[in-house]
């Protein structure tokens, strides 16, 4: 029908966004915030690593009484308390400005720490200190050439080496595989300025950093430092790079704007380093976010801080980067901060923040480390229920629609409800009665609220003088044989002081048009083969509205399986593939099969097919009958089967069960479920009804620990809104899932 009101209704969606975003962007409070002096001079904290102990170790640099800068490391309990800490310092590095950025505790128990160790003034150099577990120092060595090289990140291998990356004296970027006595396996140099974060994956590195060109880039190599491919994402540099749960990876930095300045970017990539999506997000006019993790719900927490004013940045993300809030740390009345270097999911799910200031009260005192540990997001509420189950309606001018809503908060917090109709305030409780007087585009809105955080719910109403109320046959792409005669019916809604002319227009395949006599409903046989297409227009005065039916009359195939044309698999799975001709019983049938392009030694209906390797694969099957002839494609996606961390991830592992949001949602068919266990444990996992019937079981049984995926096949499940939970032990977990058509 044609578009009435549609940039009023754009106004009104977009005013309701601001508001929702008013209430979801409130600021994460502090759990606690602790201050580490070593020796009232200037110290600075620049890593924070969790350690398997249950408590925290931190890494900086700390002015020493000789007028030396020496690598901090300090080890802390659960709450931030000092277990032990340490100034190293070198007679081979004895000037001032040595430089600790990165630090993991191995697997024996001690800690790596990377930086720069300065032989001499202006000259220093790509620094890796090991320790044991009592903070003593095994060896201290530096790589590369001597300049201005430092090292940014070091990780443990599985196979228990090391590697480091950053740059070398000379400004090269620069990757060193190490064995446990600091032993050189390979120092490689690349074309870029540095290298400032590394991940283990399977079967070697994925390093990120900045190119010579200043763009974002992130190279992925074999276990001997050999590029397998890299990849650039535009006027960018990042600074932290990490593993996403639901496979691919995450990384923030700066992005460069063309104005001068730049703001926080988040990057998601997949496995192969194609960019997923992005987002950038502004504070002030330079922003930069040195770190960041993946919390529990699988969105995001940024640190970092705002060149220009020197303030620090906190930023939380939901898993697709959208803000959910943030929050501004500088100069106030009893505290300065001035910035946040590092930040880690601790051993219960809450986020640690790492970085440097000093209490504002008394006298005036150099920078000491400090620690926070933000409070534990709470979860918003959940909308669970709400009718009509459509969200976009069209209804007759003068109809009453009563809408409702229910929603449940995790905390047991009393929910607030406030609905609007194009802005106004209309109603506070779960239901709401509108009546619909005015032509035009209208709002509906409502949002739960437990004054903290909020839920909403939005419907698209178009009111009309008349429209089509339903039609059959309610697919509109139907697949059928030749011969086949079909029914064709529409149900027309209107208000009685006019009278619709209805007409139906019959386009076949040789693009002829003619129209069929009918009124509310036509019967059409259909004795040629190829793609028809028919036409229900109503019509009054300038209005109309209308449904089309696509018709594709099959000669030679008439079903196959699978019967989704785009399915996902895991690797070394083998699929079976089948054709049902039209006629069976035919002389004539003639099978061709082929894996992307390639002709494959089978002439019959079916094929079982192996995918051995990740990837994207094109299988088609061409059927003749004679003259007649059709063709079927399917595109498979080939995924990993398990899922696989870092060793040094494994600090930010959930400790409790979670269930991930569904991919895609909403949906058309096929969605993609994922849950998290720490532990084996019995796991039930299904699909219910908005009435709260249980229409599915996917899982009931034991469940190894680890990321599990599978996928729920609704292709014979009508649209509308289900709900999934997840329930291991006393847990138990919800996700709403739209299915469209």
């Amino acid at each position: 029908m044609p578009g009435k009101g549609k940039s009023h209704l754009i106004y009104l969606f977009l005013l309701t966004c601001g508001i929702l975003a008013t209430i979801l962007h409130a600021q994460p409070r502090n759990e606690w915030i602790n201050y580490y002096d070593n020796n009232s001079r200037p110290n600075y904290i620049n890593d924070v690593f969790a350690t398997a102990e249950g408590g925290y170790a931190m890494a900086g640099q700390s002015l020493t009484g000789g007028g030396v800068s020496g690598y901090w490391l300090i080890v802390l309990d659960q709450n931030g308390g000092v277990l032990r800490q340490r100034i190293y310092t070198d007679d081979r590095f004895p000037h001032l400005n040595n430089m600790c950025y990165t630090l993991i505790q191995d697997d024996a128990g001690g800690f790596l720490l990377g930086g720069r160790a300065r032989e001499r003034e202006f000259v220093g150099n790509f620094s890796v200190l090991r320790t044991d577990p009592e903070g003593d120092v095994l060896w201290w060595r530096i790589y590369g050439a001597p300049g201005i090289g430092e090292c940014y990140a070091v990780i443990e291998l599985k196979n228990g080496t090391f590697a480091a990356v950053g740059r070398d004296g000379e400004y090269n970027s620069m990757a060193v595989m190490l064995d446990g006595d600091g032993n050189v396996l390979w120092e490689r140099i690349y074309p870029g300025r540095w290298f400032r974060a590394l991940r283990e994956v399977d079967g070697g590195l994925l390093i990120s950093g900045q190119n010579n060109g200043r763009q974002a880039w992130i190279v992925r190599t074999d276990f001997e430092g050999e590029v397998l491919w890299e990849r650039t994402y535009g006027r960018s540099q990042l600074m932290s790079i990490i593993s996403c749960r639901d496979g691919g990876f995450a990384a923030s930095g700066h992005r460069v704007l063309d104005q001068g300045g730049g703001d926080i970017l988040l990057l998601r990539i997949d496995d192969e380093g194609n960019e997923l999506w992005s987002s950038t997000f502004n504070f002030d006019r330079n922003d930069w976010s040195n770190c960041l993790a993946q919390m529990e719900d699988g969105g995001f927490i940024l640190v970092g801080e705002a060149s220009g004013t020197n303030d620090a940045l906190i930023l939380r993300t939901d898993v697709a980067g959208n803000e959910v809030m943030r929050r501004t740390d500088g100069r106030g009345e009893d505290r300065v901060i001035f910035g946040y270097r590092s930040t880690v999911v601790g051993h219960d799910g809450m986020a640690l923040i790492a970085g440097t200031g000093y209490i504002a009260r008394g006298e005036q005192r150099g920078p000491d480390g400090i620690l926070i540990k933000l409070q534990q997001m709470i979860s918003p509420p959940e909308i669970i229920f709400f009718r009509p189950e459509n969200l976009e309606l069209t209804v007759l001018q003068g109809d009453s629609i009563e809408f409702t809503v229910r929603a449940e908060d995790m905390q047991g917090d009393s929910l607030s409800y406030i609905w609007t109709f194009d802005q106004d305030t209309v109603a506070t409780d779960t239901s709401n009665i509108i009546t619909f007087d005015e032509l035009d585009d209208h709002l509906v809105a409502c949002y739960v609220s437990d004054a903290v955080h909020a839920d909403s719910l939005l419907w698209m109403v178009r009111v009309e003088e008349f429209f089509i109320r339903s039609f059959e046959p309610d697919n509109l792409d139907l697949v059928i044989r030749r011969g086949t005669e079909i029914n064709f019916e529409i149900d027309i809604a209107a208000i009685e002081e006019i009278e619709v002319e209805n007409t139906w227009n019959l386009t076949n395949r040789d693009q002829r048009q003619e129209e069929i006599a009918g009124a509310d409903a036509v019967s059409v046989l259909f004795d040629q083969s190829g793609r028809h297409q028919l036409q229900a227009l109503v019509t009054f005065e300038d209005e109309s509205d209308e449904v089309t039916w696509i018709i594709n009359v099959r000669s030679a195939i008439w079903s196959w399986w699978p019967a989704e044309l785009e399915i996902s698999a895991y690797v070394d799975s083998t699929l079976e593939f089948v054709i049902t001709p039209l006629n069976e019983n035919s002389d004539s049938l003639e099978y061709i099969w082929l894996l992307d392009n390639v002709r494959l030694n089978n002439d019959t209906s079916n094929i079982d097919l192996a995918f051995p390797e990740v990837g994207w694969y094109d299988v088609t099957s061409i059927v003749h009958d004679g003259i007649e002839a059709d063709t079927i494609r399917w595109i498979v996606d080939v995924e990993e089967w398990l899922f696989t961390t870092d060793l040094t991830d494994l600090s930010d592992l959930p400790a409790s069960p979670v269930l991930y949001p569904a991919c895609p949602n909403p949906f058309n068919s096929v969605v993609k479920l994922s849950m998290y266990l720490p532990k084996s444990n019995y796991v039930s996992l299904s699909i219910f009804e908005i009435s709260g019937r249980e229409i599915s079981r996917l899982v009931d049984g034991d469940v190894g620990a680890g990321s599990q995926s599978l996928v729920w096949d609704a292709s014979c499940f009508p649209a509308g809104v289900y709900v999934v939970r997840m329930e291991n032990g006393d847990v138990s977990k919800l996700r709403k899932i739209v299915l469209a058509r």
